[in-house]
């Protein structure tokens, strides 16, 4: 069920009423647990500090080509600790069905990957000119309605290793053993680079840095 660009800039839709563009109206920032696509966000939304941490209003422009982005600087005071995700939200405060997803921080390279029969033996992941190399970090993540690669797990960050043009494999552990893939799947995959403060920081979003992104619809 593939839509066309007017379907994938109406889905998302900012600046004349619907879509997600508008549902979406503050964004926060998570640790590196997994914040989950429950109702409510998973427990390890940032807190405290000097200045006290707390979300950003955000409005995006206008979608064009099934994206859309932010239009102004976003900016989070936060307390020392180590950073992975941007959350997203439609209050300021509270985690009682306001919260409406998540993406990684600095999570710029992203694309589809599929593991077939070879790939099971081999565990590997096949993404044509995936950009990743050893010692980054992923997410991997369900693609439309078909099965993740068994023994791959939502949510989880892996690091890869083993990378080659066409082709990667994840490890729990930096330079570890790969993640031992049982069964053949679909997955899309995303990098992520932690952000880490050993004292009260900032993490900072330009203009245009957070990208709605409609195009795998």
């Amino acid at each position: 069920m593939p839509f066309n660009d007017l379907g994938k800039n109406s889905s998302l839709k900012s600046g004349t009423g619907g879509g997600v563009a508008n549902i979406i109206t503050h964004v926060g920032v998570h640790t590196l647990t997994d914040p989950g696509t429950g109702t409510n966000a998973n427990a390890g939304e940032a807190t405290g500090g000097s200045p006290a941490y707390a979300r950003q209003a955000v409005t995006f422009g206008t979608p064009s080509g099934g994206q859309v982005s932010n239009t102004g600087a976003l900016t989070f005071d936060v307390p020392s600790g180590t950073y992975g995700f941007l959350t997203f939200w439609n209050a300021s405060t509270g985690n009682t069905n306001n919260f409406l997803g998540y993406a990684p921080i600095n999570g710029t390279v992203k694309g589809f990957g599929t593991v077939d029969t070879a790939g099971v033996t081999a565990d590997a992941i096949q993404s044509a000119g995936h950009g990743l190399v050893d010692g980054d970090r992923v997410m991997v993540y369900n693609v439309f309605a078909e099965s993740l690669p068994a023994g791959l797990t939502e949510g989880t960050i892996y690091f890869v290793v083993s990378s080659a043009t066409d082709t990667f494999e994840v490890s729990l552990t930096s330079g570890g053993a790969s993640v031992n893939i049982t069964g053949s799947g679909e997955l899309y995959f995303q990098k992520v680079i932690p952000e880490t403060f050993g004292s009260q920081g900032q993490i900072t979003v330009a203009v245009g840095a957070l990208t709605l992104d409609a195009t795998g619809i």
